[in-house]
C-alpha cells in the first residue's frame, strides 16, 4: 500500500520535474527483478515549462501505459517517447510502443479503468488518443495541445 501511495504522490514531480521523474519511472521498471521487458526512454524538446497539470497527466499516462505493456504485452522492449513539437501546433505527444504482439483493437475497446483514466486526462486538455498496431506490438499515442490548455480545463482535472 505504501508503494502504491508513493507512486501516486505528485510531490516528486513538482520538485524534480517531468523529465527527471520519467527517467526514474523507466529506471524503476528496468530495476525490477521480475521485469518482463526493457523500457527505453526518449525525451525530445523542452518539457521543463509545461503546465503542472499537463506534466502530471503525462506522467500518469506513461505510468499506465508502461503498466499495461508490462502486465499484458508479453514484450521484450517497450519504447516510451515524449516529444514537445516546436511548431505552430504547440503540442506534446507521448508514445508508448511495445514489441509484444498485443491486439490494439482489443485495447482500444477496453472498458478498464486504466484506459478510461487515460482518455479522461487527454480529453480534459482537448487532446487525442490513438491506439494502433505497431510493427510487432501495440502503439499508444497521446497528443495534448498546449495552446488550448485553458486554465479552466486544467483546474477541473484531479492530480492523481
Amino acid at each position: 500500500l505504501r508503494d502504491a501511495l508513493a507512486r501516486l504522490r505528485s510531490q516528486d514531480l513538482e520538485e524534480l520535474g517531468l523529465e527527471a521523474c520519467l527517467v526514474q519511472l523507466a529506471a524503476s521498471w528496468n530495476a525490477k527483478a521480475e521485469r518482463k521487458a526493457v523500457v527505453h526512454l526518449r525525451l525530445l524538446g523542452d518539457l521543463a515549462d509545461l503546465p503542472q497539470a499537463i506534466s502530471i497527466s503525462l506522467y500518469r499516462i506513461a505510468q499506465e501505459c508502461l503498466t499495461n505493456a508490462m502486465r499484458h504485452g508479453g514484450a521484450d522492449n517497450v519504447y516510451l517517447r515524449i516529444e514537445r513539437a516546436a511548431s505552430e501546433d504547440d503540442l506534446v505527444a507521448l508514445t508508448v510502443e511495445d514489441d509484444g504482439g498485443g491486439d490494439a483493437s482489443r485495447l482500444a475497446a477496453s472498458s478498464g479503468h486504466g484506459i478510461l483514466g487515460i482518455r479522461e486526462r487527454i480529453a480534459a486538455f482537448g487532446g487525442s488518443l490513438s491506439i494502433s498496431d505497431a510493427t510487432r506490438g501495440v502503439r499508444v499515442i497521446a497528443r495534448i495541445p498546449l495552446i488550448t490548455a485553458a486554465p479552466a480545463q486544467i483546474r477541473g482535472l484531479a492530480p492523481a
